[in-house]
């Protein structure tokens, strides 16, 4: 249902606006008065509500289609009975023919006439449809010059059909209601008109010249498929637009390009893709640019080099004196696991887990009993420090996994200070997560930056995003990587931390 209103100065200009835009089946909601009421100069206003059905509308949409602006003010003039009867014969001649028929109740079709006229053959018609189509589709669509004579038979008298409205679309039908033939006298006179099936067009076409219904079937078959084929180029061109995402510079190199795009849909950073076409401009010169084999190689060696990795502080200890290996992380980022394949490397290991979490107190590590790893659960940082001192007291390495809240980054601080000052070899690493985002892993490395030695990554077999990984080692180069955890098996999913390991989980050699 549209509902619409109407002003006018009077109830007959109101009411013909009504007639004229939603046609003699409209119905009237409300009709109200404005007298002015609100000054003296303001002017007595007529304003109607009106509403039509949307079966209602399309019927006299369809008829409005095929009128210009001088034949639908005269059709709108004639009684509401006449307008109805007449917009109800139209549609229901429009509906007899089927969605493929065209013709409607009241007109003849525009192509065959148009196009058809005079034409003595099939072979005639296609070709100078063909011509037509080549120059414009929408030239051959559209008859803007109104005569009332075809060019090509100049003596013959035609019915032409008006220029089609602007805003034609699904509802379009070729010629006017007003000035059409009834479609029983269409229907006869197009009967006595085309040939029968199976013979000659061109000695089967009357004098009058109108095509054959063969000729018009593949004529209008020939418009399809050009239409079909314009929508694919429509399609195909606004897919290259949308993919076009990373257009190439003016006067860019091809190896250059490539490596920018490259990098940009590995999420890699912007500032480190452009430090590396610099470097590349600088080393490199027009022909090396041309060749993409030569900048990628330039480009891995160079990011591969901007890792920074190391062995752990109790690999290095040559004296085999006890080293506290302290592993500070949030949330569920698999450092528990983690510190058990750390702890299975060395032998006489005490393990401490501290967590402010009393339901983690009570839970069982079944690795570590498997094998024989000691391991204490405690809840107080000063308990952690008396029972790192016994454990080197007798000759023991410690590693304490140290779960932790936003909140007690400060009680961190002062805890590592402790240690640090208590005993003589000391390393903090901070566990990442491979499967956290690179806003998150960067949020808790900046906290903990100041207090640790070096850095862990969990869950690299899990890694969707190895770019955010190295966006975020890059940031802070200065703490180097330690290890990579690549599964749930210990120790065996275990190893230390390589440049490889990261540049090949990014162009997933």
């Amino acid at each position: 249902m549209f509902v619409k209103k109407f002003e006018a100065d009077t109830l007959e200009e109101a009411l013909k606006a009504v007639k004229l835009e939603l046609g003699p089946d409209a119905i009237i909601l409300k009709t109200i008065t404005n007298n002015g009421l609100k000054g003296a100069f303001k002017k007595k206003r007529i304003e109607i509500t009106a509403a039509i059905s949307e079966r209602s509308f399309e019927k006299k949409a369809k008829v409005d289609k095929v009128l210009n602006d001088d034949q639908k003010e005269a059709f709108y003039q004639k009684p509401a009975s006449a307008i109805k009867e007449t917009i109800t014969r139209y549609n229901t001649g429009a509906e007899a023919q089927g969605p493929g028929g065209g013709y409607g109740g009241l007109g003849l079709n525009k192509v065959v006439n148009t196009l058809a006229k005079g034409s003595a053959s099939l072979a005639d018609v296609k070709s100078k449809t063909s011509s037509i189509i080549k120059n414009s589709l929408d030239d051959f669509l559209t008859d803007s010059d109104g005569r009332d004579t075809d060019s090509d038979s100049a003596d013959v008298p035609v019915r032409r059909a008006p220029p089609a409205p602007k805003n034609s679309g699904k509802y379009a039908d070729p010629p006017p209601a007003a000035k059409a033939p009834k479609a029983a006298q269409f229907q006869a006179a197009q009967k006595d008109a085309a040939p029968a099936l199976g013979k000659d067009p061109a000695a089967s076409s009357p004098a009058g010249g109108t095509v054959s219904r063969e000729a018009y079937n593949e004529l209008k078959q020939e418009l399809r498929t050009q239409h079909h084929r314009m929508e694919l180029l429509e399609q195909k061109l606004l897919e290259l637009t949308q993919g076009q995402q990373h257009p190439k510079h003016a006067n860019e190199a091809k190896g250059i390009f490539q490596l920018r795009t490259t990098l940009k849909t590995l999420d890699v950073s912007e500032a480190h893709v452009l430090d590396l076409i610099k470097k590349a401009n600088y080393e490199f010169s027009k022909e090396d640019l041309e060749n993409p084999d030569v900048v990628f190689e330039f480009a891995l060696k160079e990011m591969a080099g901007a890792i920074h990795t190391d062995i752990p502080l109790f690999a290095k200890i040559e004296t085999g004196a006890p080293v506290i290996t302290v592993l500070v992380s949030e949330a569920a980022s698999g450092q528990s696991t983690m510190g058990t394949k750390i702890a299975v490397l060395k032998k006489d290991v005490v393990l401490i887990q501290y967590s402010q979490d009393a339901q983690n107190s009570t839970s069982s590590d079944f690795a570590a009993q498997v094998f024989g790893i000691k391991v204490e659960k405690v809840q107080n940082l000063s308990e952690v420090v008396g029972l790192c001192r016994k454990a080197t007291e007798a000759g023991k390495s410690v590693l304490v996994d140290v779960r932790l809240s936003g909140r007690a980054t400060e009680d961190t601080k002062k805890f590592v200070e402790t240690l640090r000052r208590g005993f003589q070899h000391v390393e903090v690493l901070c566990t990442l997560s491979a499967i956290h985002s690179e806003l998150y892993n960067r949020k808790i490395i900046a906290r903990y930056k100041d207090v640790v030695d070096g850095v862990i990554i969990s869950h690299v077999d899990l890694c969707m995003n190895f770019g955010s990984l190295f966006n975020v080692h890059r940031a802070y180069n200065k703490l180097p990587l330690k290890f990579f955890g690549t599964g749930p098996v210990v120790p065996d999913d275990l190893e230390g931390a390589t440049s490889e390991r990261l540049m090949s989980g990014l162009f997933q050699f």
